[in-house]
């Protein structure tokens, strides 16, 4: 295991990287990573993530001995981590790294090399199930590689068991979150549920008394094939791997929460808006209270006339 001192950044170019801060949860966020890293074969980077020396929350410092001690402080903090990961999990390929940036800015700048950021629940004001603190929804925000996020009241101590769920709504980019959510399941030995939640209760209030004129099974029956449609290449390239598809006449948020629980992990796209910086209703509902640990894929970002982003 190797260290880096703030001022250079470590490498996170084809590894699994996951942020700690000490807590609980994030240890167990770190041994989680760890797990994920060992099915891909690929290196760990466990890292400490604070702006202690330089930029507008830079710590007060008032002298070279103290800055020291405090480098001293989060290396101890962040290679206690990476070994406890090693401990519990016999994984050998971790790196340890200090970082001096805000803590979703230099996880977000280690997302562009990584294959996967891995993030617990630190900052959830300690509720089971409440996922999206300040830092995981930052980083869940902005990050261009998938991350995987673990609610606070999860225990992924197990993450071969339950199925994969694959939440889909037919918009473009939907193809990658399948086949991050289908590689996922295969490398588990797990079934992928794949489910299309529809419901526009606008819409039906919009119709008012005129909604009986709709034929909705036509309408579902229709939802159904377009799903089989998408899934259909999926099973093409993996013949060995057992797929549901699931098509919920529900409002999307709470048909997630109803088919992530039990569930291994729940994927989901996210495409960031152009107009409003910030997380999609959809992604926003499910990760304040998720059932399981959550995977969030980044998608194209849509045209501003275009459909709001999940």
């Amino acid at each position: 295991m190797t260290s880096a001192a703030p001022s250079s950044r470590p490498s996170a170019a084809g590894r699994v990287v996951v942020g700690v801060d000490g807590s609980e949860p994030s240890v167990r966020a770190a041994v989680y990573a760890a797990g994920l890293a060992r099915r891909r074969r690929l290196p760990l980077l466990v890292v400490h993530v604070t702006p202690w020396a330089t930029g507008d929350d830079a710590l007060p410092l008032t002298s070279p001995d103290i800055a020291a001690e405090f480098l001293r402080s989060a290396t101890r903090l962040v290679e206690a981590a990476a070994a406890t990961v090693r401990d519990e999990t016999g994984w050998d390929d971790v790196t340890a790294g200090v970082v001096d940036d805000h803590p979703v800015d230099g996880l977000v700048a280690l997302s562009a090399e990584a294959e996967l950021v891995v993030i617990g629940a630190t900052g959830a004001s300690g509720l089971p199930g409440l996922l999206l603190g300040s830092t995981a929804g930052g980083v869940v925000q902005h990050a261009r590689c998938p991350v995987i996020a673990l609610p606070g009241g999860a225990e992924p101590a197990g993450p071969d068991h339950g199925p994969v769920v694959a939440a889909v709504d037919g918009l473009p980019g939907q193809e990658e979150v399948l086949a991050f959510a289908a590689a996922e399941a295969a490398g588990r030995g797990a079934r992928l549920d794949v489910v299309h939640a529809w419901r526009d209760v606008a819409v039906e209030v919009a119709l008012g008394p005129y909604g009986g004129l709709v034929d909705w099974a036509e309408v579902e029956a229709g939802t159904r094939q377009e799903l089989a449609d998408l899934v259909a290449p999926v099973r093409e390239r993996t013949p060995d791997l057992e797929i549901r598809e699931l098509v919920v006449r529900d409002r999307t948020v709470p048909a997630l929460r109803e088919a992530g629980t039990g569930a291994s992990l729940l994927v989901l796209g996210h495409r960031p808006r152009r107009l409003l910086p910030r997380l999609g209703s959809t992604t926003h509902g499910v990760l304040h209270r998720a059932p399981c640990p959550v995977a969030v894929v980044p998608l194209p970002e849509q045209a501003a006339d275009g459909p709001a982003p999940a």
